[in-house]
């Protein structure tokens, strides 16, 4: 990882910045995203106390001119791009029939057209370099889930978007890799959005949560490693196994814990 050059989208806190860090500490150079300018200096700041070699743009990847200006960035500050982590998300916590298409719109843009903005125009770079492009997504990625359909949806979205592009680029020597994370515990700035759009704190009463740094070190091994899929703690493995063999399984237990996930996850 010495001297390597890696971006990480939507990296100013959470999950993205620990990525980032982890990243830094085994030598990588590090570019660092979010759109609030202000957020953004201040984990650069920090990373530059730590020692850390790192360049900071405030560019919204859901704006496909902001994504070419991030990649272009990048390569005219270190030259070269070896690793792309596609983190950059948010979630929306709402009953299907009651979100507004806006709020749709927006999880749509920034989980999934943002990731395949900035691939594009990364991956021919990447490929010279026989580097690595990663995306984050989510255990809901693996089973619809219900008061989280707009996001299970884009997530699932990503896997066929990393399948596709492994076999595009078999032979070049690209690392593409997916990561189902589970439920982490949540940056006191992190907000979600609610069926009307509105940004609201994430319920967190329902699932064991993951610390951030595991997470983060977890995705940095499967880098290291270049595996193609990697499922995140020991509920997500049984979940990933249940979803593939037994569907059906799934989705009883889902509607009969019905009740329970909707008190827990809109608080009705």
């Amino acid at each position: 990882m010495k001297d390597k050059v890696a971006l990480v989208t939507g990296s100013s806190y959470g999950i993205g910045r620990e990525i980032a860090r982890e990243l830094a500490k085994r030598g990588c150079r590090v570019v660092i995203n979010a759109r609030n300018p202000q957020r953004l200096k201040k984990t650069a700041d920090e990373f530059r106390e730590s020692g850390f070699e790192v360049h900071a743009v405030a560019a919204d990847i859901t704006k496909k001119e902001d994504a070419e200006r991030l990649i272009e960035e990048s390569m005219m500050r270190f030259g070269r791009l070896d690793i792309l982590v596609n983190n950059a998300g948010t979630n929306l916590f709402g009953e299907f029939e009651k979100t507004e298409p806006e709020a749709m719109r927006r999880i749509v843009e920034v989980n999934y057209l943002g990731a395949m903005y900035v691939s594009k125009v990364a991956l021919p770079h990447l490929k010279e370099v026989q580097g690595h492009l990663v995306f984050i997504s989510s255990l809901a990625g693996l089973h619809g889930l219900p008061y989280l359909s707009v996001y299970s949806s884009v997530k699932m979205a990503l896997t066929s978007l990393a399948q596709s592009l492994r076999i595009e680029t078999h032979g070049t020597g690209l690392h593409v890799g997916i990561a189902y994370i589970g439920a982490t515990k949540a940056d006191p700035e992190k907000r979600v959005l609610n069926e009307k759009g509105e940004l609201i704190k994430r319920p967190e009463g329902l699932l064991k949560l993951e610390p951030i740094p595991d997470v983060a070190r977890r995705v940095v091994r499967m880098i290291e490693r270049r595996n193609f899929r990697l499922v995140h703690t020991p509920i997500g493995k049984l979940n990933d196994l249940a979803s593939r063999y037994f569907p059906g399984l799934v989705s009883w237990a889902l509607r009969r814990n019905l009740k329970k996930l909707k008190r827990e996850m809109l608080g009705k």
